[in-house]
């Protein structure tokens, strides 16, 4: 029974460890600003991640700011077309194109710019393929591990039976 337990703590630990996910919420509020809210997947507010708006064209930071106690933000839009960053820690990290104003953007950026992902969205890509790829040959491990136990022990339960 205590080894049941402990293979049981050994398969859940990686999936606890990798349980929540960072969520960006951008709404409009219909007069030139909006509302910014981080949170994880486990319901918990991100508040204290990093918040950034960040022009499309010539990845300027137009402002930077830390999300409060409340996990929400209300902030101008600016008049170019931007991105908004929201940097929760190592590995949580997450982008969004930016709401335009009502009298739409000053300038357009180049669609090339437009198009390309960003250098956080394709950094955390490989990382949770790495996770999902580990989780995945944990679980094939013990697959294998609880069939060949209980294999063995029908063998043994058959011997007995045929002495």
């Amino acid at each position: 029974m205590k080894k049941f337990i402990l293979w049981a703590m050994v398969l859940i630990l990686p999936t606890l460890m990798c349980a929540h996910t960072l969520l960006l919420h951008i709404s409009d509020n219909d007069d030139d600003t909006i509302t910014i809210k981080g949170e994880f997947s486990t319901g918990e507010g991100a508040s204290g991640a990093l918040v950034k708006l960040q022009a499309v064209g010539s990845q300027e930071i137009l402002l930077q700011q830390r999300l409060p106690d409340s996990s929400e933000l209300v902030l101008s839009i600016p008049n170019v077309p931007y991105e908004v960053i929201l940097d929760g820690g190592p590995g949580h990290q997450i982008s969004r194109k930016g709401i335009a104003p009502k009298a739409g953007f000053e300038k357009t950026a180049p669609q090339s710019e437009v198009a390309s992902p960003s250098k956080a969205m394709s950094q955390s890509i490989p990382l949770a393929l790495s996770v999902c790829l580990g989780l995945a040959f944990v679980l094939l491990g013990a697959t294998l591990f609880i069939s060949i136990y209980n294999t063995n022990r029908l063998l043994k339960k058959l011997n007995a039976a045929k002495s």
